[in-house]
């Protein structure tokens, strides 16, 4: 008996869609019950006593009308699989009590009426029944415990009283009744397929999905920083200006590049470089909001998009909000890492109207940045429109320009100031073109390297300087600069050897310059050239010393003879002490290391008395010559002579 009444718990799919249903059909059967039992009672109301006409409907349909209003309510609310259990097992009690209570009060006025009065409580019982089995027919036994409380007691009555026509009603009833439970049961079993299949077509849509989303992730999302990578970038950044174009509201595109990431991946190796990123990307996604899309560009480069800005002052405080959050120590792998952040912004329209242009300008602010701001924020404006088509029509001519008639070499001497004379001369790079005139290194030497030409600038003026060095007195050296694309491309470091073996040009006399930013682009790569130069004989030196993010450990895994200070530690000198002890450690470094320390732009008689106190022997700069053209360096001799030094720099 239990089993009958019983609720299964273990289907909660099943469990809510019947609840659903039943919420619809249930006041509907509460509704027709009680019309129905209303105009039973209306049409005995004055031959059966007050009580079966009155009072007893009267709760009956009171009671109806309560449970309609409670289902009703139901329709608007979700319910959990304990609480659509709990109205299933109410369904299963109130089921039978409905089947007896208004069956045994509509057989009890048969005695009252006459055979019209009869009928209609045949009519009554069978329309109800019939009725309620249907609103019902989403649970499994409800509508057969219905059936048989109406039916068993219905067919007792008729067969009783003795008439044909009542029997074959009776006999009727139970067919009717017996069909309809058949085809209910029918029904259910179909209903309960639709929830299975249902539930597997809703498991199978979750599945692709799923699917769908890993390979959303997988397309647009950077697996190492969870931010989106640069295919979703640009996607977003189309959209966004489709957006701002029609509201004409603002939005820049940023760069930002990590200043000293490079160093730590290549001393600590890949693992940990990937874990750094990773604390980076947190970061970055803290920083993000609702108006400012971050995304990871690759390697140490990220991207932003910004909306809905004020004006400069504020994307520029975003910049700086971010840049300030990476500058914070990452403490990870039990050590502290200090990182930096240069930025890069351009707006739209103001800075171009295409998400290509937009970009180029704002990598170009970043590349401003890094430049002449490292680890600031620099904003695409109209001057830096005007380099860029400089920029662009230097490459132009460099691309059509005669090299070998137009480059030429001049020479900057550094010298022994304890003895005065000359220990070496800088080869460095000028261009007369014809359609441009002089053109200052600092413009032609950048748009050559970013435009791929440094491979070809680089022998000819390589050849020029051995050229021109052949002539000069034996104990002078030549100091000759390589680019990041000349000592990070085996190609360009087999051409370098190639060109010095051919000129007859000592290795032995020949430093070969290198920045530090040029090395911590590819350390590797950058070591094993310097190491075929520095097996040719010749030495190695590290330009801008300071001004990078070399660590000791780099210093020592470089093949390195000479350190040349940064002129940015000289020109404070005579006023900034902490300057003076920042010389005096890197010169106290370069006689640990056994190195020679050449110290660059000294322009003052203060700055060469005050570097001499520090221990620096070997200096360059203005005060001490501007660069020579070629034909002027057999003068310079002349009047100044060669001198030849041991080559460790000595304190005083």
């Amino acid at each position: 008996m239990r089993s009958v009444f019983a609720v299964p718990g273990d289907d909660p799919d099943l469990l809510q869609a019947q609840v659903q249903a039943l919420s619809t059909r249930i006041p509907l059967m509460y509704g027709l019950v009680a019309i129905n039992t209303a105009a039973v009672s209306w049409t005995h109301l004055h031959v059966a006593p007050a009580f079966l006409t009155l009072y007893l409907p009267g709760l009956m349909i009171l009671a109806t009308f309560v449970r309609a209003v409670q289902w009703d309510r139901r329709r608007r609310l979700a319910f959990d699989p304990v609480a659509a259990a709990a109205m299933m097992r109410g369904v299963m009690i109130v089921a039978p009590a409905l089947g007896l209570v208004f069956p045994i009060w509509a057989l009890s006025l048969m005695p009252y009426g006459d055979a019209q009065m009869q009928s209609q409580i045949a009519i009554y019982l069978s329309v109800t029944l019939i009725a309620c089995s249907l609103c019902l027919m989403h649970l499994k036994t409800a509508p057969g415990i219905l059936l048989a409380m109406v039916i068993v007691p219905f067919i007792m009555v008729f067969s009783q009283t003795g008439n044909r026509v009542d029997t074959a009603v009776a006999l009727n009833i139970l067919l009717v009744g017996v069909l309809i439970l058949f085809l209910l049961r029918r029904n259910y079993d179909d209903f309960v397929s639709m929830i299975v299949q249902r539930r597997v077509l809703v498991d199978k849509q979750a599945e692709t999905q799923m699917l769908s989303d890993e390979n959303f992730m997988n397309a647009n999302i950077d697996m190492l920083t969870g931010l989106p990578n640069r295919r979703y970038f640009f996607a977003e950044l189309g959209q966004k200006m489709a957006t701002a174009r029609r509201d004409g509201s603002t939005l820049a595109v940023g760069v930002v590049d990590l200043d000293g990431f490079k160093p730590i991946n290549d001393i600590y190796g890949h693992a940990t470089g990937d874990d750094l990123l990773a604390l980076v990307g947190q970061r970055l996604a803290d920083v993000s909001t609702r108006s400012i899309f971050l995304a990871r560009l690759g390697g140490d480069e990220f991207g932003m998009i910004v909306e809905h800005y004020a004006d400069n002052a504020e994307l520029a405080g975003i910049g700086e909000t971010v840049a300030v959050a990476l500058r914070a120590p990452f403490d990870f792998q039990m050590m502290t890492v200090q990182l930096g952040a240069s930025v890069g912004f351009a707006s739209f329209p103001e800075a171009a109207e295409t998400a290509e242009d937009l970009f180029e300008r704002a990598d170009y602010a970043l590349y401003h940045a890094k430049q002449h701001n490292k680890g600031g924020v620099v904003l695409f404006a109209a001057e830096h429109e005007t380099a860029i088509h400089e920029a662009s029509h230097v490459v132009q001519a460099l691309r059509a320009a005669n090299l070998q008639e137009e480059l030429w070499v001049a020479y900057q001497p550094i010298v022994d100031v304890d003895t005065g004379m000359t220990y070496a001369m800088e080869a460095l790079a000028r261009w007369n073109n014809c359609s441009l005139g002089p053109v200052s290194p600092a413009v032609f030497i950048p748009s050559a390297e970013r435009s791929g030409m440094m491979s070809q600038l680089t022998p000819v003026l390589l050849r020029k300087a051995l050229a021109d060095a052949c002539d000069w007195p034996g104990d002078v050296r030549l100091s000759f600069n390589l680019s990041v694309f000349d000592i990070c491309s085996p190609a360009s470091i087999l051409g370098v050897l190639a060109i010095v073996r051919e000129s007859g040009f000592p290795p032995s006399r020949l430093d070969f310059e290198v920045t530090e930013t040029a090395v911590m682009l590819d350390f590797d790569q950058a070591r094993d050239g310097l190491n075929a130069l520095k097996a040719l004989g010749a030495r190695i030196s590290l330009d801008d010393f300071g001004t990078g993010y070399s660590s000791l450990s780099c210093v020592r895994q470089l093949p390195l003879d000479k350190i040349k200070v940064d002129r940015s530690f000289v020109i404070e000198l005579e006023n900034d002490p902490a300057g003076r002890q920042v010389v005096r450690t890197i010169v106290d470094l370069c006689r640990n290391l056994d190195f020679d320390c050449v110290v660059e732009g000294v322009e003052t008689e203060a700055q060469k008395a005050i570097l001499r106190e520090q221990g620096c022997r070997l200096m360059q700069g203005y005060f001490f010559s501007k660069p020579i053209p070629s034909a002027g360096v057999a003068d310079h001799f002349t009047r100044h002579g060669p001198h030849s030094i041991a080559p460790r720099a000595m304190a005083s």
